[in-house]
């Protein structure tokens, strides 16, 4: 059978997955197998879920995409900092912002390939990451611990590490956010944030990063949801102008790979484009994959129609199938024959790569956490007084106190789970008296009074802080309430505010000294503890 224009097209098609979903609703399910079974779609993007009943999903769609005779599925997801990012039962590796602090590159490029062997055992053959945004402005709220740091040298170094460890176990990377989400303060998934640099800034600051990966060989350049002026004064998003992906990406930087888009569900694509509006603009201006348009099926014929009125050539269409399957090709999905053109390729001639289990990488739980413990040593970092807390051991008594500023949402539980886990290990490693409670900003000045009470022969306060990037939430700061809690808290005593998410709190936040750990991520919270007990020899 001849590959037609719709299938072609379809090979750009992502849509979003979630095992949760996908196995308790049949709709769901329904509606993705006829996706892949009667479209043939490109590919699928996993999030939330547990790790071993997505790869039985995958294995699934997988066999139906066999069944139909369809390519088999391009799987991506968000393992920026390991597959427990998105998946419950995978590792956690250090955010991003713990690597730079400890500015090994060596080991930036082994916790990559740990990351990428991880996804690859759960059928997922493309991570988007690394991010190579250079995080400058400290109000950014998406960013933040997300980026290698505040240096465009850094955080490149960090990314081509990173690509690097990733590509090796054959699992394609994806710098984003081209061309630079660092310096912003509107979380692009609630507005359209805007880029107003002038081109010699962008070219010294924003660029670089992106432009060390391109020299590093990276597969694909994720492209974000920004308004940059001095690259496109219409002030279009830069995922869906040509000036920005065709006319910079590729023609100036001569980036040669995929190009995708970053989610086109964020709000700052849905308050101003359709559904179908976006998934064409995006890709006519250059975009080979467009990622999670809110409705697939109505996007993919979107595309199909824009070519038949002659907004977009087959050649445009033609590129980018071929980029996608020559990726799958890359990744040892399918064998394509070893010259053709879409004149000449039929379904049947693309030969699938049976995947067998002794090709799977073999992965060791107690290696991979070993590993991200490791990555945490040199990470963590001191500000103000330290020589007042440190060791802890000095103090016959402690009370520790997290602040949860979101405890009410789902992130909320997060560092709910998380804080417990950091006081679990703090008492595991303090042999003396220690209290610990959990404090949001809506307690009242008597249960603050009461804590005082409980806690009054405690020699030293320890504040753990959650406050990281989280989408939506448009904000990384603690309210003044916060502020004042912790001062009533302390009462004087010596306090130190360990914070595992946003480390800029340090200016503002009062206590007397600051154990930034730029991860709340499982090993973190171990180092953490461990740090604030017994100091290095």
């Amino acid at each position: 059978m001849p590959f037609r224009l719709r299938e072609r097209l379809a090979q750009s098609i992502m849509p979003r997955i979630a095992e949760e979903e996908y196995f308790a609703d049949e709709q769901v399910r329904t509606r993705l197998h006829a996706l892949i079974r009667e479209e043939g779609i490109g590919g699928v993007c996993v999030f939330a879920g547990d790790a071993l009943k997505t790869a039985q999903m995958l294995a699934e769609l997988q066999q139906i995409a066999a069944r139909s005779f369809r390519p088999p599925l391009l799987v991506s997801a968000d393992f920026e900092h390991g597959v427990a990012m998105r998946l419950a039962g995978g590792t956690a590796f250090p955010h991003a912002m713990a690597l730079g602090s400890a500015d090994d590159v060596t080991m930036t490029e082994r916790v990559a390939h740990a990351i990428a062997r991880e996804a690859k055992a759960l059928g997922i053959h493309w991570n988007f990451a690394p991010v190579g945004d250079v995080n400058c402005n400290p109000q950014n709220p998406i960013i933040n611990i997300r980026s290698f740091g505040e240096t465009p040298d850094l955080v490149a170094r960090h990314v081509q590490a990173y690509i690097r460890g990733t590509q090796a176990a054959q699992i394609l990377a994806s710098v984003k956010h081209f061309p630079g989400h660092g310096d912003t303060a509107t979380d692009s998934h609630l507005a359209l944030p805007t880029l107003p640099f002038e081109r010699k800034r962008l070219e010294n600051l924003e660029f670089l990063p992106f432009r060390a990966a391109i020299a590093e060989g990276v597969r694909s350049v994720m492209v974000g949801h920004l308004s940059v002026p001095r690259l496109d004064e219409s002030g279009t998003p830069a995922s869906l102008s040509r000036q920005v992906m065709t006319g910079c990406l590729r023609d100036e930087l001569g980036f040669t790979g995929i190009i995708v888009t970053d989610a086109l569900d964020m709000h700052a694509i849905t308050t101003n484009f359709s559904n179908e509006a976006a998934a064409v603009e995006a890709y006519r201006s250059g975009a080979d994959v467009v990622l999670l348009p809110p409705d697939p099926l109505a996007a993919l014929n979107a595309l199909e129609e824009a070519v038949v009125r002659g907004e977009m050539s087959e050649a445009k269409v033609n590129a980018s199938a071929r980029a996608v399957l020559e990726a799958k090709e890359w990744c040892g999905l399918l064998k394509l024959p070893a010259e053709w053109t879409f004149e000449t390729l039929e379904t049947e001639t693309i030969e699938r790569v049976r995947r067998r289990t002794e090709d799977l990488p073999q992965i060791s739980k107690q290696d991979q956490s070993l590993l991200a413990l490791d990555a945490m040593k040199n990470a963590l970092r001191w500000f103000g007084a330290q020589e007042e807390l440190q060791p802890l051991l000095k103090f016959t008594q402690i009370a520790g106190f997290a602040l949860l500023p979101d405890v009410e949402t789902v992130q909320g539980n997060l560092s709910v789970s998380a804080a417990t886990n950091f006081f679990r290990y703090l008492g595991q490693n303090y042999p003396k008296d220690c209290d610990f409670a959990f404090v949001d900003e809506n307690i009242s000045n008597d249960e603050v009074s009461e804590l005082i009470s409980a806690t009054h022969e405690a020699e030293a306060i320890i504040f753990a802080i959650f406050v990281r990037p989280v989408a939506e939430q448009g904000s990384i700061s603690l309210s003044e309430r916060f502020h004042e809690i912790a001062r009533m808290l302390a009462a004087g005593k010596p306090s130190v505010a360990v914070l595992f998410g946003n480390p800029y709190l340090r200016e503002t936040f009062p206590a007397n000294a600051y154990l930034c750990a730029f991860s709340h991520s499982e090993p973190a919270l171990g180092a953490a503890a461990f740090e604030l007990v017994q100091r290095k020899e």
